[in-house]
């Protein structure tokens, strides 16, 4: 692992280790201008009528961003923060986008840091936060819940959402997540044909799977699957439907989501495929694959998108 990112995994930790365990946050310890980032604050309406908050980078380069302190520095303390800066957009062109999916704990703050690293690289990057999370509509929530049905609905808004930007080419999305995201992301993915390609983290077979692992690595807690939760939408059942390009990575020490889960999914998928087990890493926190093998992860991550979009 880079030595010099050892310094800004643990302001990241909260976000990354709090995993199958459902624990919003409402306030964003930092907002995008905090760091000079062109942004806008977006609204995005749902099917049963509540208010999801997002954050809409268009495509930039890096001048005027206090590129470095971000991941490093949050919240960011008032005399290092940048005056917000007027929207603009640097390409007169529809741009590919990545939408990039929260887990189940913290909210789309923590998405910075990831967004950055591929809205400075050409590609619109969209996040959001589920209801319950940080500005969206307030939800009430089991914290054992592995995660709610509802979820599903939230994601579709926000892709529903994204397809009427001006700055979109909508023939180029696609999405991404983590662990609880990954899943939430796969099953977006499986259920529409309007995503191009979809890069997931720490990905899970079933439910059944993952409650039989977790009660191994966590006896303390009695979590439970959503019982509506569509049955077909999970990997193992709609894996073999898919033939788009799909990018898998696992920590070779994930104990949580362990590498046999990607493994299984990637035997079924019918189109492009890779699957990266980083050796070495585990499921989340500062041994988690993004900061482990970092910069390597966001490398071969905008690789895959810049090949597939």
């Amino acid at each position: 692992m880079k030595n010099s990112y050892t310094k800004l995994v643990f302001l990241l930790l909260f976000y990354c280790s709090n995993l199958y365990s459902i624990n919003p946050e409402k306030e964003y310890r930092a907002l995008p201008s905090d760091y000079g980032i062109i942004f806008k604050e977006i609204s995005i309406t749902t099917t049963d009528g509540l208010n999801l908050k997002g954050w809409f980078y268009p495509a930039q380069d890096t001048n005027g961003i206090s590129n470095e302190i971000i991941g490093r520095v949050l919240p960011v303390p008032n005399e290092l923060k940048k005056q917000p800066r007027e929207y603009f957009l640097k390409f007169d062109k529809r741009m590919p986008t990545i939408v990039i999916s929260g887990g189940d704990a913290g909210n789309m703050g923590y998405l910075i840091f990831y967004a950055y690293h591929f809205f400075t690289k050409g590609f619109n990057v969209l996040t959001f936060d589920w209801r319950g999370f940080g500005g969206s509509s307030d939800w009430k929530m089991e914290k054992d819940f592995l995660c709610y049905t509802e979820f599903l609905d939230d994601y579709d808004a926000a892709i529903n959402y994204v397809k009427t930007l001006s700055e979109v080419d909508t023939t180029k999305i696609g999405v991404m997540g983590f662990s609880t995201g990954a899943y939430l992301s796969f099953a977006i993915f499986a259920k529409r044909n309007d995503i191009s390609a979809l890069c997931g983290r720490a990905l899970i077979t079933s439910f059944d799977d993952l409650l039989s692992v977790l009660k191994t690595v966590d006896t303390a807690r009695t979590f439970a699957a959503p019982p509506d939760y569509p049955k077909e939408l999970l990997p193992i059942n709609a894996a073999s439907k898919i033939d788009r390009p799909v990018f898998l990575i696992v920590g070779e020490n994930d104990i949580r989501t362990p590498p046999w889960m990607s493994e299984k999914i990637i035997e079924l998928l019918e189109g492009q495929k890779e699957l990266w087990i980083v050796a070495g890493a585990e499921h989340g926190g500062i041994r988690g694959p993004e900061f482990y093998n970092y910069p390597e992860f966001f490398d071969r991550v905008y690789l895959f998108f810049e090949t597939h979009l």
